[in-house]
């Protein structure tokens, strides 16, 4: 028979605010901040106990591989947009010379 694994222990911080209008809003973080961080006031900790979730190597791969897709699409969006951004540029500048440019230019890329 397989031992059960221990149980996950977190301390959950509370932390207290105090909003523009009087009000108080609550977070709660996994970390200890001080008034410094702006992150409110820390005004009470919990410890709690969540069960270890039973994950098979193939999950395992699987959320990495998923993990990995999100960040390659979104260093692809963020290229995309740059390149964008430094192609309005250099048509801008090539507008400014006087430098005749083809109707395939012309039209909008989005």
């Amino acid at each position: 028979m397989k031992a059960q694994p221990n149980p996950l222990k977190v301390t959950l911080y509370v932390h207290a605010q105090k909003q523009i209008d009087g009000s108080i809003a609550y977070s709660v973080y996994t970390h200890k901040y001080s008034s410094a961080d702006y992150m409110g006031v820390p005004v009470a900790e919990h410890q709690i106990e969540l069960p270890v979730p039973e994950v098979t190597k193939s999950d395992l791969a699987n959320a990495e591989i998923d993990s990995l897709r999100d960040e390659q699409n979104k260093i692809l969006a963020n290229a995309q947009v740059k390149s964008s951004l430094i192609e309005d540029q250099i048509q801008a500048l090539l507008c400014l010379e006087g430098e005749v440019i083809s109707k395939d230019d012309e039209a909008l890329p989005y």
